[in-house]
Formats: structure tokens, sequence, C-alpha cells
């Protein structure tokens, strides 16, 4: 007798985890750029979730290395949209797939884009930043490398340089940077 109800107690707990999870399903996952994304730039991965009335895992791997994982509840923001650069030019798989995440069983479906293409970033021209490059109060600090860094420092005489509320656009294959009392764009 105490093996049927343990038995019928594992059956209910199956089934119920079964129909939570069964409840949410991975329909499409969608890039934008759909394709020519260049390496450096922004692509925004769009995963559709149906039917999200139970708790499951989803993982999002971007075939470079990033993986993201989520746990899908009732009140999640859906569609799920992140965004993502590559670093460099290639082909990638990108996948949405039911995974396990903390006690949630994977979500069911998957949605994958093979080949996903990534063109090289355009070379910078020249070495010289865009004129301008620097902010308001701040003042190029030596020459721009071939490779497009560079970097600005306050103009003398100011005390009190702000730094942007954005990010200074950099050349390709550098990246924005503060530190102290500089800033600019760094390779890497």
């Amino acid at each position: 007798m105490g093996l049927c109800k343990k038995t019928s107690a594992v059956a209910v707990i199956g089934l119920f985890a079964a129909t939570a999870m069964a409840a949410t399903s991975i329909d499409k996952l969608t890039l934008n750029p759909a394709s020519g994304a260049k390496a450096g730039d922004k692509v925004v991965a769009t995963v559709d979730i149906s039917g999200a009335e139970g708790i499951c895992g989803m993982e999002l791997e971007f075939g470079d290395g990033r993986r993201e994982v989520f746990k899908i509840k009732p009140d999640t923001k859906l569609p799920i949209v992140v965004e993502h650069s590559y670093k460099a030019a290639g082909s990638y798989k990108v996948r949405a797939a039911g995974d396990k995440v903390e006690n949630a069983f994977g979500c069911t479906g998957k949605s994958i884009i093979e080949g996903y293409k990534v063109e090289a970033a355009a070379k910078a021209a020249g070495a010289a930043p865009a004129a301008g490059a620097c902010p308001a109060d701040w003042a190029l600090k030596g020459k721009a490398a071939k490779d497009g860094s560079f970097t600005c420092v306050p103009k003398k005489g100011v005390k009190d340089a702000k730094k942007p509320e954005k990010a200074l656009e950099c050349p390709a294959g550098t990246s924005y940077f503060t530190k102290g009392k500089s800033l600019g764009c760094e390779k890497g």
C-alpha cells in the first residue's frame, strides 16, 4: 500500500511538471539585422514564446561563447529581446532552446539559426579620429593611433570638464573608455 501511494505521488508531481512545462513554448528566434551584420555592430535577438502559463527555463546561445539563461514565468515580459555584438567575422549558430534553470524544467520547442554571417568590421579611414571626436571642454591628447584609438583629456584651463552622457562614436575595432580624467576609444 505504501508503494502505491509513493508511485501515485510521483506520477502526480510528474504530470504537474509536464503540464507546466508543456504550456510554455519557444516558437521563433529572429535576428536583426537578418544578415549583413559587421563585427562590432549591435545585433538584436528576439525570441517569441507562447503560452507562458507555467515556469520554465530557456537558454539563448550566440555561437561565439556567449550564453544567457532565462527563467520564463507568467509575468515575464515577452518577447525576450537581447542585444549582442560579435567581436569577429564568421558564421555562427544562434540557438534558443529549453534548458533547466534553477528549479524550472526547460521550456518546450527550440529555434535555431544556422550560419548567421558576420562580416569583418570596416577599416578605420585614416589614423585620426573624426573632427570633433572629443566632446566639448575636452582635447585630443597627442595623436590618434593607426588603429583609430585615441585619448581625450580636459582642455587647459577647464577645471570641471563633464564627461558626456552618451558614449563617443568609436572607429571600428575600438571601444569607448573612461579612466580617471581621460576618455576616448581604445583598441579591443
